[in-house]
């Protein structure tokens, strides 16, 4: 039953509304209590904008209608508030939260009743999203290891999700990473697909 809501609110034409709407009335914590504790989470950060809870309904909204990476979206950073530190400057860093988000998504998913695929594919698409760990200093081993890390087949999806999350941030050189990730992604698979 919470599993269909859910899928319903997801491929709305506007899923932050429904979400919101479960928030507001308290249904959330029959479905996914772990989002509850994103509102009003402050980041800390020039990176964002919004709390952690807005900044996830910017990046949901943002995704085209597609179940899985909807998911992703609404899950991508539910691990923040658990990674949470503070520098000296006091300055916000949510240190390994994909890796937290992914292992939160994984237990999420089981207990709403997912098949194992959707599950690994929105847990790979989430584990990967993290941009900063991903093109820093990135050379063509890299793309072969961040390709076969997150699957061939998943690499369009993942781009979608990278794409939506830099959108849901103030910063312009988010897009410019979002964009040469990739370019490398596309001539790495035309190369390797040319031979």
């Amino acid at each position: 039953m919470y599993k269909n809501i859910l899928n319903n609110i997801l491929m709305m034409e506007v899923p932050s509304a429904g979400i919101y709407e479960l928030i507001e009335n308290g249904e959330i914590n029959n479905i996914i209590p772990e989002l509850s504790k994103l509102k009003g989470f402050e980041q800390h950060t020039p990176y964002h904008d919004k709390d952690v809870l807005d900044h996830t309904m910017a990046v949901l909204d943002s995704i085209k209608p597609n179940l899985k990476l909807r998911m992703a979206a609404l899950l991508h950073d539910i691990g923040k508030p658990d990674c949470f530190t503070v520098d000296e400057k006091g300055r916000g860093h949510f240190y390994g939260h994909h890796i937290k988000s992914a292992e939160d998504s994984e237990k999420i998913l089981n207990r709403l009743g997912y098949d194992h695929e959707f599950i690994m594919d929105v847990k790979t698409l989430i584990r990967y999203h993290y941009i900063k760990e991903i093109v820093s200093g990135i050379k063509e081993k890299g793309i072969k290891r961040f390709i076969d890390a997150v699957g061939e087949h998943r690499i369009d999806d993942m781009l979608e999700l990278v794409r939506a999350d830099m959108a849901g941030k103030p910063n312009s050189e988010n897009i410019e990473a979002v964009n040469k990730l990739k370019n490398m992604c596309s001539e790495y698979l035309q190369k390797k697909y040319a031979e």
